[in-house]
C-alpha cells in the first residue's frame, strides 16, 4: 500500500522525561484486547500492578486514571511499562501517540497530533521557515485499521486535489478566516447533495472574513471547550481558561460592544509579541488542514469540517494571546506548549458548533 508521511513527522523525536507537557497526564489511556489479555497473565508483583491499575467499562478497556496522571508514569516522568518490558510491552495508543494514522484503504496518510510539544514545535520551525508541509510517499503494509466506509475514489481524489488548492490559498496570503473559503465551502456541499460539478476553491475570492466575536468566542469556550475538570486534567490551561472567566465570561453577556473591543485589544497586543503572528495562524489553518480535510471523505460536510478550523484556529490565537498579555515576549517552547496543551482540548469545540 501506498504510505504517505507529512515531512515533520520524519524529524520527531520523543523528548522523554524533558516533555514540558507529557502525555502520560490528563488522557484515559485505552488498552486494546491483545494487550489486555498479555497484562492478565503477567506474573509477578508487576502482573499485580497491572491488574490493579486497569478499569473496564462497558467497552472500554484502561488504566485508571489518577491525580498524578498515568500510573505507570513515574517521578523520573518516564514509563514505568517501557522501562520494564520495553516499547512491545505498551499500549498501541502509547506507541503511537503523537502520530495520526489514517488509512483509506486506497492509501495511508501519517501526520502528527500537535498535542505534543515537540510535534508543536516541529510544525513551528516549519511555519517560520516557510516550509510547505509535504508528504513523502513510501510503500508498506500498513499496520492499522481502515477509518472510513466510503469507497468512492473520485470523491476522495478531488478532495485531495480541494486541499493543496486551499492550502495553497492559506500559503499564499488569503485569511485563514477569509469568508471566501466558507462560501466554497458551503458550494461544494450543495453541490454533493444535489450531484451537481463540485467547485474549484481558486475560484473563490472575498474581502470579509467570519468573525469570531466575543458573542460566538462565549458559545465555543462555555458550550464545547470549558469544563471544570481541566483543573485536574490540564491545570496549565485552565489557568488560562479561569483567566478568560474573569475577563470575558458575565462582562461579554451584559456589555457585548465593550467585551469585543477588549478581546480586539488583546489580540493586537499578542501582535507585539509574536512576529508574523497572522502568519502563524495561517499555518496552523493550513496544517489543520493536512491533518482534518479529509474526514470529509466519511460524511461530506464541507462546511462543519471549514468552520471548526476556523474556530480553533481563533481559540488558539485566544490563548496565545491570554498567555502573553503581560509578558515582554514569548518564544517558541512556550508556543508550542499552548499549542499541545490546547489541542488536547481543541476536539470539544465541535460540540458547540451548531451555536454559530
Amino acid at each position: 500500500m501506498q504510505i504517505k508521511r507529512i515531512s515533520i513527522l520524519n524529524e520527531f523525536e520523543c523528548t522523554g522525561a524533558q516533555c514540558p507537557a507529557s502525555c502520560c497526564r490528563g488522557w484515559k489511556v485505552p488498552i486494546e484486547r491483545d494487550m489486555y489479555l498479555k497484562y492478565l497473565t503477567e506474573k509477578g508483583l508487576f502482573g499485580t500492578l497491572l491488574r490493579c491499575s486497569i478499569e473496564k467499562k462497558e467497552d472500554l478497556v484502561a488504566f485508571r486514571s489518577t491525580f498524578h496522571g498515568c500510573p505507570f508514569w513515574g517521578i523520573d516522568h518516564l514509563c514505568g511499562i517501557q522501562k520494564k518490558h520495553g516499547t512491545d510491552y505498551m499500549p498501541a495508543v502509547c506507541i503511537q501517540f503523537p502520530r495520526q494514522l489514517y488509512n483509506l484503504d486506497f492509501f495511508c496518510e501519517e501526520t502528527l497530533y500537535l498535542a505534543c510539544p515537540e510535534a508543536a514545535r516541529l510544525f513551528l520551525v516549519s511555519a517560520a521557515g516557510e516550509k510547505a508541509f509535504d508528504f513523502t510517499v513510501c510503500e508498506g503494509s500498513a499496520g492499522y485499521e481502515v477509518n472510513t466506509t466510503n469507497d468512492d475514489r473520485a470523491f476522495l481524489d478531488y478532495l485531495l486535489y480541494a486541499r493543496e488548492e486551499l492550502a495553497a490559498l492559506v500559503r499564499d496570503g488569503m485569511r485563514f478566516d477569509s469568508m471566501a473559503i466558507l462560501d466554497y465551502g458551503r458550494d461544494a456541499q450543495n453541490a454533493c447533495l444535489g450531484g451537481k460539478p463540485l467547485p474549484s476553491p481558486r475560484t473563490y475570492q472575498s474581502p470579509d472574513c467570519y468573525v469570531i466575536g466575543i458573542e460566538r468566542m462565549n458559545k465555543l469556550f462555555f458550550n464545547g471547550f470549558y469544563h471544570p475538570s481541566l483543573r485536574t486534567l490540564s491545570p496549565f490551561l485552565y489557568r488560562l481558561c479561569q483567566k478568560y472567566i474573569r475577563r470575558f465570561g458575565m462582562f461579554g453577556r451584559r456589555n457585548p460592544a465593550c467585551a469585543d473591543q477588549k478581546l480586539h485589544d488583546l489580540t493586537e497586543n499578542l501582535k507585539q509579541k509574536v512576529p508574523h503572528l497572522d502568519n502563524l495562524l495561517n499555518r496552523y489553518y493550513e496544517y489543520y488542514l493536512f491533518t482534518s480535510f479529509l474526514d470529509i471523505f466519511e460524511d461530506y460536510s464541507f462546511s462543519k469540517h471549514l468552520v471548526f478550523g476556523v474556530a480553533k484556529t481563533a481559540m488558539l490565537r485566544l490563548f496565545l494571546a491570554l498567555y502573553a498579555e503581560h509578558k515582554k515576549q514569548i518564544g517558541i517552547h512556550e508556543i508550542a506548549k499552548i499549542i499541545a496543551v490546547y489541542e488536547r482540548r481543541a476536539p470539544q469545540i465541535e460540540d458547540a458548533l451548531k451555536m454559530l
